[in-house]
């Protein structure tokens, strides 16, 4: 609570320290809402900027995480109203320089993003923030647990569940998207 008093006070060095502690919370949150990793920096970008702007105003101080996780589903809420997705190929591909991929690239790394953000939504919150954090933000297991105010065995458990719960979903979407059916060879080399 002191950083964050101090920040409200206009002690920039104070609010970098709260914006390097929180970067990584707030950047999975933006992702799990744009699927995009670029598109979450950014906003992630806006949602700091916007923090520091209105700091003064807030008038707990013991509420900063929770008020800034409101002020980036705001900024994604936002950024989802201004058209976030192109609206055609040709505008797609319009220009592009020859050395980027294509359009089919484009569309597949699109759908492989949406798989994985469609796979992270499913997961239970308090297991997807933990992998995140620890994926993304590059934290330690104990700077998640002193994050997230809980013992080192629940981050290990949390981000464990995590990575088997996704393992799983990607699993089964990939099953699901292949338009081949599964065959079964045996050593002989002929199909079950």
């Amino acid at each position: 609570m002191t950083l964050v008093r101090c920040a409200q006070a206009g002690d920039r060095a104070a609010f970098d320290v709260l914006a390097d502690r929180y970067r990584a919370l707030i950047l999975a949150v933006t992702f799990l809402r744009t699927g995009s990793k670029d598109e979450a920096e950014d906003l992630t970008q806006e949602v700091f900027a916007k923090a520091w702007v209105h700091l003064p105003a807030l008038k707990e101080p013991a509420a900063f995480v929770a008020w800034l996780r409101r002020i980036a589903a705001n900024a994604c809420r936002d950024w989802y109203r201004r058209g976030y997705w192109p609206a055609s190929l040709v505008e797609l591909t319009s220009e592009m320089p020859s050395e980027a991929p294509g359009p089919h690239e484009i569309v597949i790394r699109r759908a492989h993003q949406n798989a994985l953000r469609q796979a992270l939504l499913e997961l239970p919150e308090k297991n997807r923030i933990a992998l995140l954090l620890f994926t993304w933000g590059g934290y330690s297991y104990e700077r998640i647990a002193v994050l997230l105010d809980i013992p080192i065995t629940t981050v290990e458990g949390r981000i464990f569940r995590a990575r088997q719960q996704l393992k799983q979903l990607l699993s089964s979407e990939v099953d699901r998207l292949s338009d081949r059916p599964r065959t079964k060879w045996h050593a002989k080399g002929g199909k079950a």
